[in-house]
């Protein structure tokens, strides 16, 4: 196995940790995926256990799979992968961002695709904010400020969900550092499988009928 289908194993399994699953369970005695919207997500089990502890643990441990597989793909973890393995290219070397961006990618995937619950799973967007710290921090800040404005205005998580992300992409092109390559095919996947995710949200809210908090 070479680095950088170790780096995409390890990334996807990681992603595919349910922690939602296991946190409701724990703290409320619920099988999330039967109650709410069925989502894994921090908002379906905030709504169903309630935020403290369960939904922030989901979402806190959530966003730091994002955040560990974009670390592990970093510059700090070549020593190791060079011990581990070989990496064949120069642009798949640890700490490049078409390694870092992949291994945001495929984080996001295994959280939305988790093979433990039968390929399904969550809508990655905590996921891939913890991901989106370390590869555009600025831009991650201004992202969460556009989810929590939403959220405060609308009380819906979806919603709030998508506006951030719409923000973060955006501060994320056109903020100074923003660089043209081959790793934007992976920023893209990321991103269209976060929207894909969320294909039964939009068509709510587009109908007035999805759900708010109280």
């Amino acid at each position: 196995m070479n680095g950088v289908l170790f780096i995409a194993v390890v990334s996807f399994l990681l992603g595919s940790i349910p922690f939602g699953v296991l946190f409701a369970s724990i703290f409320g005695g619920e099988d999330v995926r039967k109650k709410g919207s069925g989502n894994i997500g921090a908002t379906n089990v905030s709504r169903v256990v309630g935020f403290w502890p369960a939904g922030f643990l989901t979402f806190s441990c959530d966003a730091l799979k994002g955040t560990l597989a974009v670390l592990l793909a970093g510059e700090s973890a070549s020593s190791f992968l060079q011990d581990f393995a070989v990496v064949f290219s120069p642009e798949w070397a640890p700490g490049t961002l078409l390694l870092r961006w992949m291994a945001a990618a495929l984080v996001v995937a295994g959280h939305c695709f988790s093979p433990w619950l039968r390929f399904r799973g969550g809508k990655g967007v905590a996921t891939g904010f913890g991901a989106f710290v370390l590869l555009s921090p600025w831009a991650s800040l201004i992202g969460l400020l556009g989810f929590a404005l939403a959220f405060l205005n609308t009380r819906i998580g979806s919603l709030a969900s998508l506006s951030g992300l719409l923000l973060l992409v955006v501060a994320h092109v056109v903020l100074p550092g923003f660089v043209v390559g081959a790793h934007l095919v992976w920023g893209g996947l990321l991103v269209f499988t976060i929207l894909a995710r969320h294909e039964k949200n939009l068509d709510a809210l587009l109908e007035s009928r999805e759900n708010r908090f109280e």
